[in-house]
C-alpha cells in the first residue's frame, strides 16, 4: 500500500501514514471535516476501515483512499466509541459494509446520539448563531495558540452543519461484548473492549502481527484528554490492561501516530487532574483558580482543559455528599 499512497489523488480532510504492509493512518488536518483519526487496514482479501470521521465528506475521501491503497472494496467498518467525530460518515460505507461496534456503543447511538441528532437538525439556526458568536470571540483572543486552536474547531464546526442537512443516522449491524476476531488471508484482527473509559464503553482494534493497536480516544497524542463522558479510574484501568498487550504502536483517536510514551503521558494527564482537583476541593479552593500545567502548555485541544477540570470536580463533590 505504500507506493499507492503516493499517487492517491489526497484529500484536504487527512494525510495518509503508512505505519505497516497492512495498516494506514488516516491523521485528521485541523479545521476540516474530518476532526478525529480513521485507520485503513488490509487483511489481504478483506479491507476494514476503522472509524469515519465528522462528515459525509471527509468519509466519502475516506473510502476512496481505501479502495484505492487495498485494490478492494470497504467489507467492515469498526467504531471505537459512539462519539460523531468517529461515527459521522458511517452512511458511506452502507450497504457494502458491516459495521461493527460494541452492543453498549450501538445502544448509545441508537438513543442518545439519534435524540441529540433530531435536536441539532431542528436547532439549525441557534447553532450557526453559536458558530457566529465564537467566531467574535475568536478575534478577540489574544493567546495565538488558543486562537489558532478555537478557529479549528470551528471551522470543523462549519464543516459539520453544512452537510449535516443530508446526514443519515447509521447504526453498527454487527456488535460485540468482550472480543471479535475477523480473519483475512494475509492478517487477523482483533477488535476488544475492556470496558468504557473515555466513553461507557470503548473499543480497540489489534493487530499482533504488526504490534499496532487503533485506539479510538482510549489515547491522543499531544492533546488534552477529553473526559466529558468520561470514567477516569476506569480509563487507568483499561489503559494498564492495554500495556499488558504486546503493542508497539499506536493509532490515537487525535494526533500524530505514537507508542506507549504517549499512553503513558495520557496516564499520568488523567492521573494528575484527579489530583490537582482534590487538592483544590479539600483546600476549598475554585477550580477556576487552576491553569494548565505546564507540562501539557504545548498540547491541543486545550479549551477542554477547563471542562475535564468541572467534571472530575462534579464526581468528586458527589462521592463526598
Amino acid at each position: 500500500m505504500k507506493n499507492r499512497i503516493e499517487t492517491f489523488r489526497g484529500s484536504e480532510h487527512f494525510r495518509l501514514n503508512h505505519i505497516a504492509d497492512s495498516v494506514i493512518a488516516a491523521i485528521a488536518i485541523p479545521g476540516t471535516g474530518s476532526l478525529g483519526n480513521a485507520a485503513i487496514i488490509d487483511l489481504g482479501d478483506t479491507t476494514l476501515v476503522v472509524d469515519t470521521f465528522s462528515t459525509i465528506q471527509a468519509a466519502e475521501d475516506l473510502k476512496a483512499a481505501a479502495e484505492y491503497l487495498t485494490g478492494n472494496p470497504v467489507s467492515y467498518v469498526i467504531n471505537t466509541h459512539w462519539h460523531s467525530d468517529h461515527t459521522s460518515g458511517n452512511q458511506v460505507f452502507i450497504p457494502t459494509a458491516q459495521i461493527i461496534s460494541t452492543s453498549t456503543t450501538r445502544e448509545i447511538m441508537n438513543s442518545f446520539s439519534r435524540d441529540r441528532l433530531t435536536k441539532y437538525k431542528e436547532n439549525m439556526d441557534q447553532m450557526y448563531q453559536a458558530i457566529d458568536e465564537l467566531e467574535e470571540q475568536i478575534q478577540q483572543e489574544t493567546d495565538e495558540k488558543l486562537k489558532r486552536e478555537m478557529a479549528w474547531e470551528n471551522a470543523s464546526d462549519r464543516e459539520f452543519m453544512k452537510m449535516l442537512p443530508n446526514l443519515v443516522h447509521s447504526l453498527p449491524t454487527i456488535t460485540f461484548d468482550q472480543q471479535m476476531t475477523i480473519h483475512g488471508s494475509n492478517r487477523s484482527i482483533q477488535l476488544i473492549t475492556f470496558g468504557g473509559g473515555h466513553t461507557q464503553s470503548d473499543a480497540i482494534v489489534y493487530i499482533p502481527e504488526d504490534k499496532i493497536v487503533v485506539i479510538g480516544d482510549l489515547v491522543l497524542s499531544k492533546h488534552h484528554p477529553v473526559l466529558t463522558h468520561a470514567n477516569p479510574q476506569e480509563w487507568l484501568n483499561i489503559l494498564e490492561k492495554v500495556e499488558l498487550l504486546d503493542v508497539e504502536t499506536i493509532v490515537p483517536g487525535h494526533g500524530e501516530v505514537c507508542s506507549l510514551h504517549e499512553l503513558h503521558e495520557v496516564k499520568g494527564y488523567i492521573t494528575n487532574i484527579m489530583k490537582i482537583v482534590t487538592e483544590a476541593v479539600q483546600s476549598n479552593r475554585s477550580i477556576d483558580e487552576i491553569e494548565v500545567p505546564k507540562e501539557y502548555h504545548d498540547w491541543y485541544f486545550t479549551t477542554y482543559f477547563k471542562t475535564n477540570l468541572s467534571k472530575v470536580h462534579a464526581m468528586i463533590t458527589k462521592l463526598e455528599d
